[in-house]
């Protein structure tokens, strides 16, 4: 399994947001009105993002020696969770920042600013998620923090 890029998921948030901004500006200038974000998504990225992280912490310690129990093909799957809660982020992340941006340029407004905060809230979830994944997929690498110790050199 090839770890994560934080390059490949940037361009991917970039993108995406990029798309989510032209699609929101098409349908605000052609007379929609604009769709608030349920706050629900935040809170659903923080759960997963929770979830990941304590799936990533318990393979952290099988790789210490401390949870001799844990399956390997359960740390395998816990490395692709993370993963794709890092991509599921990203997207989450730039679709609702591009769509906010959309919306926040008629800030002066206030119902299309309380659709655009809406929009930067759930953003920020989907950045939670994207922290989280990469964390725990930090945790669930081979040569991780075990093998950081053993190429340094003895010190008194």
């Amino acid at each position: 399994m090839t770890p994560l890029s934080r390059a490949r998921l940037l361009l991917l948030a970039v993108v995406m947001g990029v798309v989510a901004w032209a699609v929101a500006r098409m349908a605000v200038t052609s007379g929609s009105s604009p769709l608030s974000v349920p706050w629900t998504v935040l809170a659903v990225a923080a759960v997963v993002g929770v979830a990941v992280l304590w799936l990533g912490w318990t393979v952290r310690q099988y790789r210490k020696g401390r949870n001799p129990a844990l399956s390997g093909l359960r740390a395998a799957r816990t490395a692709v969770f993370a993963q794709a809660c890092s991509y599921t982020g990203a997207i989450i992340a730039g679709a609702f920042a591009g769509y906010g941006l959309a919306i926040a340029l008629e800030w002066s407004h206030a119902p299309r600013r309380e659709v655009a905060i809406s929009a930067f809230i759930a953003a920020l979830g989907g950045l939670v998620l994207t922290v989280a994944g990469l964390v725990a997929e930090h945790w669930c690498k081979d040569g991780g923090d075990q093998d950081e110790n053993k190429g340094g050199s003895a010190t008194a």
